[in-house]
């Protein structure tokens, strides 16, 4: 929907309650199977073919495990420091995008904040693309340096994974429009979160549709690599 400077209405982000569960769940299984590996291996060489502890192995454990223990307490209370600061809404309004934090702090990346690029080709709210070690996303200018506006993540991190994410990025692109008519947005960035300029909906179909051709795409290249090898070295890792 198009909406214009008085009617412009404040949204925010919305759980996908299994998405998060999933990844908790994952998230803990991860922490038991490393501190089952910090634990368990050293005693399991040690206690290679039932053979009782020497010295040696003593003190490296009396050395090792306090260490370890006093370790893992340092990374829960870090923990606990950074959750005070994690993201628990993010909003859009007629001013602009609005992390709210556990601490009751909110950053803001506001509209009237914005500025022009000075970088040649690169619009004043763009995209980087993400790499296999980070992810792509969204970014403007402040004070002459890129900012990351983000929507799914935060510098502090988000409690929950939001399933109306691309909602909120047209809703801010529609923000800009409206109340920062100077500050000009990327075509890639509409492109590439399936939002149509115009009407600045998200287009799930089209989304879903080039999510099924990469895939086929995907599966095609793996079929090929399998039957090449098939091919020059006899058997096949596919089939």
């Amino acid at each position: 929907m198009i909406y214009n400077k008085e009617n412009f209405p404040n949204i925010h982000s919305k759980p996908n309650l299994a998405a998060t569960v999933f990844i908790y769940i994952l998230f803990g299984i991860l922490c038991i199977a490393m501190l089952a590996l910090f634990i368990g291996i050293p005693l399991a060489l040690q206690l290679e073919h039932n053979s009782r502890l020497s010295t040696n192995e003593l003190i490296f454990n009396l050395i090792y495990y306090p260490m370890l223990f006093w370790g893992i307490w340092a990374l829960y209370k870090n923990y606990q420091r950074q959750r005070l600061k994690k993201v628990m809404l993010i909003s859009i309004d007629q001013y602009g995008l609005h992390h709210h934090q556990s601490n009751g702090l909110i950053q803001s990346v506001l509209y009237k904040e914005l500025e022009s690029s000075k970088e040649a080709y690169v619009s004043d709210i763009d995209r980087k693309i993400g790499t296999k070690y980070s992810p792509g996303y969204i970014f403007g200018f402040k004070e002459g340096k890129k900012i990351p506006i983000h929507f799914s993540t935060s510098e502090n991190g988000l409690s929950y994974v939001p399933k109306n994410k691309y909602q909120l990025i047209a809703h801010f692109l529609q923000g800009v429009t409206i109340f920062c008519p100077q500050i000009k947005i990327s075509d890639a960035v509409y492109a590439d979160y399936f939002i149509d300029p115009n009407t600045f909906e998200f287009n799930k179909k089209a989304q879903r549709t080039t999510y099924l051709i990469v895939f086929i795409v995907i599966a095609i290249i793996l079929v090929a690599i399998d039957l090449l090898i098939k091919y020059i070295k006899g058997f096949s890792i596919l089939f």
